[in-house]
């Protein structure tokens, strides 16, 4: 949604310098995200499109009819907007896709899920997400590991620090801040 200004920059990355690997159900959330915008959007024209109806009746006011005018043009980009976020959103799924390794779950990640449920205050969604990092973390022993997310507060609880801690991951809660930790490595 353009919230990020470095997303670019690090799914531009060479793949020899740094490694992305995503659990597959990331990919299902950014998904049901827009939903919920396409949602918005939707709830937004149906009340532009209310109010212009509203307006239109009073034929005479020239206060009105500049308002119609100016919601009719708001329902337009409402439109364009909606428009240009789903083709984003498809640009990026792409490009997440050629550019990282997807973390597949598996019946052991919905297992330690259930457990990081009951040993944290995490939602079941971020429990399986936190899952699959550190299923595939125990796959690579040794390697440099961060996790990215902007869910900071969830992921900041103690007991989510201990098992990001006990795994060797690092949390980062920016792409400048990956992209910086990355460099790191280098120096």
């Amino acid at each position: 949604m353009g919230q990020d200004l470095k997303a670019d920059a690090l799914l531009s990355s060479s793949k020899a310098d740094i490694r992305l690997v995503l659990p597959s159900i990331c990919l299902m959330e950014a998904i049901s995200a827009f939903d919920w915008k396409r949602i918005e959007r939707n709830r937004l024209k149906d009340e532009l499109d209310r109010q212009l109806i509203q307006l239109q009746r009073s034929i005479n006011v020239q206060a009105a009819q500049q308002l119609a005018t100016e919601l009719a043009q708001a329902d337009l980009t409402n439109t364009r907007l909606l428009s240009d976020l789903f083709q984003r959103l498809d640009d990026y799924i792409m490009r997440v896709a050629d550019r990282a390794d997807l973390i597949p779950i598996s019946a052991d990640v919905v297992r330690h899920e259930a457990r990081i449920v009951h040993e944290t205050e995490l939602d079941r969604d971020d429990a399986l997400i936190l899952a699959s990092i550190l299923s595939h973390s125990e796959n690579q022993p040794g390697a440099r590991k961060a996790f990215l997310t902007r869910d900071i507060k969830d992921f900041l609880k103690q007991p989510v620090r201990v098992l990001l801690n006990d795994a060797g991951i690092k949390l980062l809660s920016s792409t400048e801040n990956a992209l910086g930790w990355t460099l790191e490595r280098t120096k």
